[in-house]
C-alpha cells in the first residue's frame, strides 16, 4: 500500500478492535487505546477455574455471520462450538420452559387463547423481514393490540418492564421484532430448541487473537490508558492520553459511547451532538456466582414475575457444563436498571445479599451455603433504549470534523447490540476509511516512520 495513515483507535471492545485489526492489515499504522487494563469490552473474561469466563453472559447466535466469519478467519474456529440451549420462563413463582412452538402452548400463566394468540403472533414476527413498519409504534401499543392486554402484561409487557423499567412504554417495536426475529435462525424448526454459540475458553481467546494479530501488523495497543483530550492543530489530531503523552494521528475512529465521543470532541456540531446526547443507556449490574449445585435445569431464564426483581438468570454451566470448570457451577444474575437507580450504588455485599433472599423463589433448595464465590460486575451503558424512528437518531459513523469516525453500539440497528454487529461496526469504519481515503477526503500529514512521536 503506498498511502499509509497514522489512524487512532479510541476504544479496545469488539468494535475498536476490529477496526485496528483490518486497518492494520491494509498497512495503516494503527495506535488503540483502551482505559480499562484488559480489552473487549463488555464481551472481556477473567482467569477462573482453570479456564475463563466473562464479566458479562455471552454467547453467539447462528446468524451471527460477521464474528464467525472472523473467527475462522484468525484460525481460531477449532474453539467455537453449537450446542442446544434451554430457554425458561419465571412468572408467578416457578419456572416454564419455553424452548419451542409447544412450550409456548403449554405457557399456563394464560389461558389457552391466549397462548395460541402469542404463538401466531411470534410465528408472523419471525417471517416478517420489512422492520421498517415497527419504527412508528412502541412495542407496548402493538402487542396489546394482537395478543390483548392480559397476554400483555403477564408476559412479553413483564419482560419489557424487567429489562427497561420506567422507560419500558417508549421502546420501539422494531426492537421487539429483531428479538424474535433473531431467535428464528437458531432453530432448524419451531419445535427444536434453539442452538447457541460459544468460544470454549472465553471470548478472551477471540480478543487476545484480535490484539495479536494486531500487533504482529506494526499496531500499538496501549491498555490502562485512556483518552483525555483530542485537538485539532496544523491538520492533525492531537491525542492526549492519560499518562500526560501527546500522539498526532491523521484520522481518529472512537469506539466509546456516545457521550464520551461529545465530551472528546467539543468542537462538533450541535446537531450531531445532540444526536449523540440523545442516546440514553440502561445500566447494568450482574451478579456471577460460583455455586456447589445447579439453581435450575434453564441456561437462559427470563423474569416475568414482579416479586423477583430482576431481568434475567443465566445459568452459564446449564450451556457449557461444570465438567470445563473443575465441576463447579456459575450462575450469572442480572439486572438492568436507570442510570439513576439505587441498585447500580450498591455495593456488591449488598448485591449478593439482596440475590440470597430472592434465589430461594426460584428453587426453595437454594442456601447461602451453596455459594463457593462471587463477584459483582457494572456497566454505564449496557443497552442503549431504542425508541421511536431510532434511525433518524443515529449519528452517522462520518462525523463533520475531518478525519473522525464513529462506531459504537448506539448505531447498531434495527438489531440489538452484540459481539457480532460490533464486529461489523469495525468493518462498516475500515470501509469508510478507505473509501475516503481514495476519494482524496484524507491525506496523510503524520510521519508514519515516527509512530510514537509525543509533545
Amino acid at each position: 500500500m503506498s498511502v499509509r495513515l497514522r489512524i487512532g483507535v479510541i476504544g479496545g471492545g469488539i468494535a475498536g478492535l476490529t477496526a485496528a485489526y483490518r486497518l492494520s492489515r491494509l498497512g495503516h499504522e494503527v495506535i488503540l487505546w483502551e482505559r480499562q487494563h484488559q480489552l473487549g469490552g463488555q464481551a472481556a473474561a477473567f482467569p477462573l477455574l482453570g479456564t475463563a469466563i466473562e464479566y458479562f453472559y455471552h454467547h453467539l447466535f447462528m446468524s451471527d455471520r460477521e464474528i464467525v466469519a472472523l473467527i475462522e478467519e484468525l484460525g481460531i474456529g477449532h474453539h467455537l462450538v453449537w450446542l442446544p440451549s434451554r430457554v425458561g420462563f419465571y412468572a408467578r413463582g416457578r419456572i416454564y420452559p419455553l424452548s419451542s412452538a409447544l412450550d409456548v402452548l403449554r405457557l399456563g400463566i394464560v389461558p389457552l387463547h391466549d397462548r395460541l394468540r402469542v404463538g401466531l403472533v411470534t410465528f408472523y414476527l419471525q417471517h416478517v423481514h420489512d422492520w421498517r413498519r415497527f419504527e412508528e409504534v412502541t412495542a407496548e401499543q402493538w402487542l396489546r393490540r394482537w395478543v390483548g392486554n392480559r397476554a400483555f402484561e403477564r408476559i412479553w409487557g413483564a419482560q419489557l418492564r424487567a429489562k427497561f423499567g420506567p422507560r419500558a412504554s417508549e421502546v420501539a417495536m422494531a426492537w421487539f421484532w429483531n428479538k424474535i426475529y433473531l431467535r428464528t435462525s437458531s432453530r432448524r424448526s419451531l419445535f427444536e430448541r434453539e442452538r447457541l454459540g460459544y468460544i470454549m475458553g472465553s471470548f478472551n481467546v477471540l480478543i487476545d487473537r484480535l490484539a495479536d494479530a494486531i500487533r504482529e501488523s506494526g499496531g500499538v495497543i496501549y491498555t490502562g490508558i485512556g483518552t483525555e483530550s483530542i485537538e485539532r492543530s496544523e491538520g492533525l489530531w492531537v491525542i492526549r492520553d492519560s499518562t500526560g503523552r501527546t500522539t498526532p494521528v491523521d484520522v481518529v475512529v472512537a469506539t466509546v459511547p456516545s457521550p464520551l465521543v461529545a465530551k472528546l470532541f467539543p468542537q462538533l456540531p450541535e446537531s450531531y451532538r445532540a444526536r449523540l446526547l440523545g442516546t440514553v443507556y440502561q445500566a447494568a449490574v450482574t451478579l456471577l456466582l460460583q455455586t456447589r449445585h445447579a439453581l435450575s435445569d434453564i441456561y437462559w431464564l427470563n423474569i416475568g414475575d414482579p416479586n423477583l426483581p430482576y431481568t434475567g438468570i443465566i445459568e452459564h454451566t446449564n450451556f457449557i457444563p461444570p465438567t470445563h470448570y473443575q465441576g463447579h457451577h456459575l450462575i450469572y444474575v442480572s439486572k438492568y436498571v436507570e442510570q439513576s437507580h439505587p441498585y447500580l450504588a450498591l455495593r456488591d455485599e449488598e448485591v449478593l445479599q439482596a440475590a440470597l433472599q430472592q434465589l430461594p423463589k426460584v428453587n426453595p433448595n437454594f442456601s447461602a451455603e451453596w455459594v463457593e464465590d462471587y463477584w459483582v460486575f457494572r456497566e454505564r451503558a449496557a443497552q442503549p433504549i431504542v425508541t421511536l424512528r431510532y434511525s433518524q437518531q443515529i449519528p452517522e459513523h462520518r462525523t463533520p470534523l475531518p478525519g473522525v469516525y464513529v462506531a459504537n453500539t448506539a448505531q447498531i440497528y434495527p438489531e440489538d447490540r452484540g459481539t457480532t454487529y460490533s464486529v461489523r461496526l469495525g468493518n462498516v469504519v475500515t470501509s469508510l476509511v478507505q473509501e475516503d481515503l481514495v476519494a482524496g477526503r484524507l491525506t496523510p500529514t503524520v510521519n508514519a516512520s515516527n509512530a510514537h512521536s509525543a509533545r
